[in-house]
């Protein structure tokens, strides 16, 4: 009798165990998922400040997987682009896809203290006699006094450039 009973307590136990994994994965399926916000290319540098650290998504065409190695992509659409970074590499046959990409917006801020770091390095980097690297330097330090102009100029004391953090992308197989 005390076996019956033993065999029909854990045959009990056995189904209300089941019961409940299948009440929890039922539970978890009815989770609500997470809805990224959705940004049009053309709207990104303008609202990306608002979402910065957030998760968004935007949609546009490979320009580029980076040949130098292959963990940054430039997502374009018209005259309008972002960059995309990633801790692995792109696949460099997405050059052309049109994909949407869900990443993380991170901001670089540029202000003087920056662009006063990037001139010395440079400097250093181009320290070199040949044409080429005076050439280099004078086209960067060129471009970095117009930027220190524009900050002056502008009343701001700096500049963000907006990117995304890559999380996940799907390839729209039709437009590619």
């Amino acid at each position: 009798m005390i076996k019956k009973i033993l065999i029909f307590s854990v045959a009990v136990l056995f189904f209300a165990a089941c019961g409940n994994d299948e009440s929890n994965s039922t539970n978890s399926n009815d989770t609500t998922e997470i809805k990224t916000a959705e940004l049009a290319l053309t709207d990104f540098d303008s609202l990306a400040g608002n979402y910065v650290g957030k998760e968004v998504s935007v949609s546009g065409i490979v320009d580029h997987v980076c040949k130098h190695g292959g963990k940054k992509l430039l997502l374009v659409d018209g005259d309008n682009n972002i960059h995309v970074f990633n801790d692995n590499r792109f696949d460099e046959a997405l050059s052309g896809s049109k994909i949407t990409v869900q990443g993380i917006v991170e901001e670089e801020r540029v202000d003087s203290a920056y662009l006063a770091e990037k001139l010395q390095h440079e400097q250093e980097s181009h320290a070199d006699e040949n044409e080429a690297d005076k050439e280099t330097l004078a086209k960067m330090t060129e471009y970095i006094n117009k930027m220190q102009d524009s900050l002056k100029n502008s009343g701001v004391d700096h500049f963000s450039n907006f990117s995304l953090k890559f999380v996940s992308l799907k390839e729209d197989k039709e437009n590619k």
